[in-house]
């Protein structure tokens, strides 16, 4: 009882309220969804975004570049002076693989390419990579990637020159030359696809690759990301430990 009021206080008592695990977990798994609905939604949007502003022919960024109509020689320069991109008749003319310096041919087909075809005969000094493709939706082509950039960087630090092809440079050695300036001089997408079709208008990768394009652009986006993080961690950590070692100093 207070002495100065006269009244008579009682205890306050805390009711416990427990928390429904079932929500917290529903919960996260909203927001789990949430964030891969719209990771899907903007993969979704980009694909949009390429094939009407990019690929399809003509658009206005065709218009607005130097994008030429007439069919592309064979095989085409597509960056740099060492990536060549083309269909099975660039294989015809050893001569013109010669006087471009290509040394290293990359097929992308699901059947090899003939023997007797004369740049892969064998009195030539053409290195070959046969890399089993199907120009299909459904096709995994990512598992090709490392292997094309390996024998790719062969040519490169050799000084040589490398030709991609597939049946008709369209879409299968599109996939991999754009997957490879993606990862080795950090492009987007976009901007990959940009490049080798102001070089060559024809090409067209199927829907399922430019997925796959996405996903691995994305990959290579937070992969990036990480290495920066990762960097900044070492670097912190080695002002600490300088600091550290400084407060340790005796100035006599």
């Amino acid at each position: 009882m207070s002495a100065s009021s006269g009244l008579v206080t009682q205890p306050v008592r805390i009711k416990r309220v427990a928390v429904d695990n079932k929500l917290t977990k529903t919960s996260k798994s909203n927001s789990t969804d949430l964030a891969s609905s719209s990771s899907s939604e903007s993969s979704d949007k980009r694909l949009i975004n390429i094939r009407l502003n990019i690929l399809r022919w003509p658009t206005v960024l065709c218009r607005t570049t130097k994008i030429s109509r007439q069919p592309p020689p064979e095989p085409t320069l597509v960056h740099e002076k060492f990536i060549y991109l083309g269909g099975l008749k660039s294989l015809n003319n050893k001569t013109r693989l010669s006087r471009l310096n290509i040394t290293h041919i990359l097929s992308v087909v699901y059947i090899p390419p003939s023997k007797a075809t004369i740049s892969l005969n064998k009195n030539t000094n053409f290195k070959h990579l046969f890399l089993k493709a199907d120009d299909s939706i459904d096709f995994n082509m990512t598992v090709h990637f490392e292997p094309a950039f390996a024998f790719i960087e062969e040519a490169r630090l050799a000084n040589k020159s490398v030709l991609c092809h597939c049946v008709c440079g369209i879409s299968r050695s599109t996939t991999i030359v754009c997957a490879y300036l993606m990862k080795y001089n950090s492009m987007s997408l976009e901007n990959a696809l940009l490049q080798i079709k102001s070089k060559r208008s024809i090409i067209q990768p199927n829907i399922g690759f430019l997925k796959q394009l996405v996903e691995f652009d994305e990959q290579l986006k937070k992969d990036r990301e990480q290495s920066i993080n990762n960097g900044r961690g070492i670097e912190n950590s080695t002002i600490e430990n300088l600091a550290e070692q400084m407060t340790q100093v005796n100035f006599d």
